[in-house]
């Protein structure tokens, strides 16, 4: 889950603060307010309360102008561009929706110092870059999936010998994607089970 820095903002500290060097930063942007659309959640409220340092070390304001999961904060950005009502500044996207409107992002690349930009993990910026232009950096550097199995499905005598026949192997939880692959179909049977699940629709 990353952020995005619109086209209105990035003008307005461009002009606020001109060329921005590493030693500089956060910099100064006296008078500046910063209208951001954030992602909502407990999870990001300690994140959020940082605010206030930024806020006392540039001299400048954010005015939090909505707080949404990114799925309602996905509509929104939509309805907004639809109205063409972008007032807002700066506003936190994943990098699964940001592609589907890429002309309301600035380059971040041309108002941050390149040392700066190198200090993430590079396949990060790469998923924030867009027809060239960094459009978002990471706010957090990793995105952790976990695969659960059924453990009562290996203990299944029936199960185990019917496995083995099948494919010549014992029945255990697998190792890599292919062997999970295998064994969801396997265990598959629809409509009453299915060999895997995951996350669909607004998870």
């Amino acid at each position: 889950m990353n952020r995005l820095l619109s086209g209105v903002a990035a003008g307005a500290l461009l002009m606020a603060s001109g060329a921005v060097f590493a030693a500089e930063l956060p910099g100064k942007f006296t008078g500046v307010t910063i209208d951001a659309k954030l992602i909502g959640g407990q999870q990001y409220e300690k994140l959020y309360a940082r605010i206030g340092e930024w806020e006392k070390a540039t001299g400048a304001k954010v005015n939090v102008v909505s707080k949404k999961n990114h799925f309602d904060l996905d509509k929104e950005i939509k309805s907004d561009i639809a109205s063409n009502s972008i007032t807002w500044c700066v506003g936190s996207n994943h990098t699964s929706f940001a592609p589907q409107y890429p002309g309301i992002y600035t380059d971040l690349a041309k108002l941050l110092p390149k040392e700066e930009i190198d200090a993430f993990v590079p396949a990060n910026i790469a998923a924030g870059t867009l027809d060239g232009k960094l459009v978002m950096l990471p706010r957090a550097q990793f995105d952790v999936s976990a695969l659960y199995y059924q453990k009562s499905l290996y203990q299944d005598e029936a199960k185990k010998k019917a496995y083995k026949e099948k494919y010549g192997e014992e029945l255990a939880p697998p190792d890599t994607f292919d062997e999970m692959a295998q064994q969801a179909e396997f265990f598959a049977n629809p409509p009453d089970f299915y060999g895997t699940q995951y996350a669909g629709k607004e998870e």
